[in-house]
């Protein structure tokens, strides 16, 4: 069944936006479970208000030297609980650097 109504839809965003309060990184894919996360604190996310039953965030990450990034996942507290998490296209860190996450979350 598809949410009828914009509200039902914002509503849905917003609780998985209060849900969702860390982003992480993993050297594997996540799936069921988290992936192994790197040696890089998790960032604390700050989600945009929903509109159209979509909300957005943008995190950035300080990644130390020798980390390849190959996946991510939001985590619902600092060190615990994860929720969500995806494949993103590899990427390798020969030096320190940063590392841009955009996250979109569609309530349907």
């Amino acid at each position: 069944m598809a949410l009828a109504t914009a509200t039902a839809k914002n509503t849905l965003a917003n609780a998985y936006a209060n849900a969702a309060k860390f982003a992480a990184l993993y050297s594997t894919v996540p799936g069921a479970t988290p992936g192994t996360e790197v040696n890089t604190p998790r960032v604390p996310i700050t989600w945009s208000n929903a509109v159209g039953g979509t909300v957005t965030a943008t995190v950035t990450f300080n990644v130390p030297t020798g980390v390849t990034i190959r996946g991510w996942g939001v985590h619902t507290a600092e060190t615990a609980g994860y929720l969500d998490g995806a494949e993103t296209a590899e990427q390798a860190f020969a030096s320190a650097g940063k590392y841009t996450l955009s996250l979109t979350y569609t309530a349907a």
